[in-house]
């Protein structure tokens, strides 16, 4: 779907458990582009450093050397072109860069039951667990980048609430919308 040389970013940031990873993924494969995922370089440090999703938010909230360390390679990707990325901010870091940015949304009811199916976890759990991540990343981003999830959504080409919606409909939904977008601004 490249056409010539102009590169394609795409960004799709909200919060966890709106199908952010889901849909830049199928999105990626239908348009023969990367994919990058910020929640897995995130899972991935924490694995490395044997820490917990939770641990590694409590560290992250000592320094902001971890979110910059993410936040950068995020950055780094989308000036490499020709990818699908998915973070809670990276509509915001790629503004400049990303030639469509989508914010997905859902209340957290309907997050918290995607991610503790997801994940095989009962609902307290995953509310639990969600809540307390949530709240130390959105601490973070205010203390670190000045930034709230409604900066990140204010950014974005088009807000979609996943909440109603099944997984084949949104990316329908998105597909469309991105080939819309893709023929304006690729002529």
């Amino acid at each position: 779907m490249n056409k010539g040389n102009k590169s394609i970013v795409i960004a799709i940031s909200g919060l966890h458990g709106v199908g952010k990873t889901v849909q830049a993924k199928r999105l990626a494969e239908a348009f023969g582009l990367r994919h990058v995922s910020g929640g897995a370089i995130f899972r991935s440090l924490a694995q490395e450093k044997g820490l917990s999703l939770i641990e590694l938010s409590k560290n992250a909230e000592l320094s902001d050397e971890i979110d910059r360390l993410i936040d950068g390679q995020v950055i780094e990707e989308g000036i490499k072109g020709n990818v699908v990325i998915d973070s809670m901010l990276c509509a915001w870091f790629l503004k400049d860069i990303a030639l469509i940015r989508i914010f997905l949304s859902a209340p957290d009811n309907v997050r918290i039951e995607r991610i503790a199916r997801r994940d095989g976890k009962s609902y307290n759990e995953a509310y639990d667990e969600t809540m307390a991540r949530e709240a130390s990343e959105i601490n973070r981003f205010k203390k670190y980048y000045g930034l709230s999830i409604s900066d990140v959504k204010d950014v974005c080409h088009i807000v979609l609430s996943t909440e109603d919606l099944s997984e084949d409909e949104i990316f329908l939904i998105l597909k469309s919308y991105i080939q819309f977008k893709l023929k304006n601004i690729l002529v």
